[in-house]
């Protein structure tokens, strides 16, 4: 059976659509793939500081929760601290010797964003 000359003519259909979902798609797992990596993931009190700040050890509830680091990789500028808090009220408190201790207390709702400056 041989095509008829019309059908010989007709556009080829574009494969651009599907080529750019598939990119796409590949585009969002990667995304997604590396956000989950991150070992911020589960985090949700966040703590920004000056450069005086690095070093400080935080405490929540008594607890010792880990230092504030550098945050040069981070895109932010002096130190940073991430952890993961229950909803309710806390006592935060950053200590570093030479400095005053730096006290506040939350009402944790969620998720929350502070910035700390140390004095000395």
């Amino acid at each position: 059976m041989t095509a008829t000359l019309s059908e010989q003519y007709l556009p080829k259909r574009s494969m651009a659509p599907r080529l750019w979902l598939i990119v796409a798609a590949i585009v969002l797992a990667l995304i997604f793939a590396e956000t989950r990596t991150s070992g911020q993931c589960n985090s949700n009190l966040f703590l920004n500081g000056d450069s005086e700040s690095v070093g400080g050890i935080v405490y929540v509830d008594g607890a010792n929760l880990g230092k504030i680091t550098s945050a040069n990789n981070s895109g932010l500028s002096g130190g940073a601290f991430w952890c993961h808090l229950s909803n309710g009220y806390h006592l935060l408190e950053i200590k570093k010797p030479g400095y005053k201790t730096f006290s506040k207390w939350l009402d944790f709702k969620r998720q929350d964003y502070l910035g700390v400056s140390l004095e000395h």
